[in-house]
């Protein structure tokens, strides 16, 4: 889980591949049959929507598109609503969240940000060396929620969550311990210190701000 939640999820949504629209035969048999449309898996919860997760995705296309060609990414202020937001990162971005997280809640508040998830402790126990860190994960076990809300800071291109409260499984963490866990979760070859929720985020798509008010986010664009 990042302090940047909003952040990162538009991140990974951007390094997500494209997909090419399917094209049909010049002379294709009278007989064959319609194409079966692939089927989705049923949303994990109530509240989550495959059509409000497809609205988000076709307006990054949009976007892309309008960068591609050399346009500004928007003229207008972009809204997302939180319904929006939670369904295209519970659903589109699945793949692309940590296997130790699941079942994603982002709530849109007034210029803050708060998130609730379940975290398998177990497994990133695994991933975290003794001491520090270690010591408090080692109280508890098993998948445990866990709640964050912090103020949402954005401006000239970037995006900071400065986080006011932290629970896991309870327990008041302060923001220092959780950026030690988090950036030991989140290491890899292509990131080898992990992710550091302490910094700002760069927004992608030229995206010059995010506002946040209750219920929906509000990005506006360099011209």
């Amino acid at each position: 889980m990042s302090g940047g939640v909003l952040g990162l999820a538009l991140l990974l949504a951007a390094q997500a591949p494209a997909q090419a629209p399917a094209q049909a035969p010049a002379q294709a048999p009278a007989q064959a049959p319609a194409p079966v449309p692939q089927a989705r898996p049923a949303p994990p919860r109530p509240g989550l929507s495959w059509e409000e997760a497809d609205t988000v995705a076709r307006v990054l296309r949009r976007i892309d598109r309008r960068l591609r060609s050399g346009r500004p990414a928007s003229k207008d202020t972009v809204v997302v609503t939180e319904g929006q937001l939670n369904s295209f990162v519970n659903l589109t971005l699945a793949e692309n969240i940590p296997p130790e997280v699941s079942d994603i809640e982002l709530q849109l508040l007034e210029d803050r940000l708060g998130a609730r998830a379940r975290v398998d402790l177990d497994q990133l126990q695994a991933k975290i060396p003794e001491g520090g860190a270690a010591m408090i994960l080692a109280m508890l076990s098993g998948v445990v929620p866990v709640e964050l809300r912090g103020r949402v800071q954005s401006a000239d291109g970037l995006f900071r969550l400065e986080l006011e409260e932290i629970l896991i499984g309870g327990v008041s963490l302060p923001p220092a311990l959780l950026a030690e866990i988090v950036s030991f979760a989140t290491r890899s070859e292509e990131r080898p210190n992990g992710l550091d929720i302490t910094a700002p985020v760069a927004l992608p798509w030229t995206a010059r701000r995010v506002l946040v008010e209750p219920g929906r986010a509000l990005f506006d664009f360099y011209n």
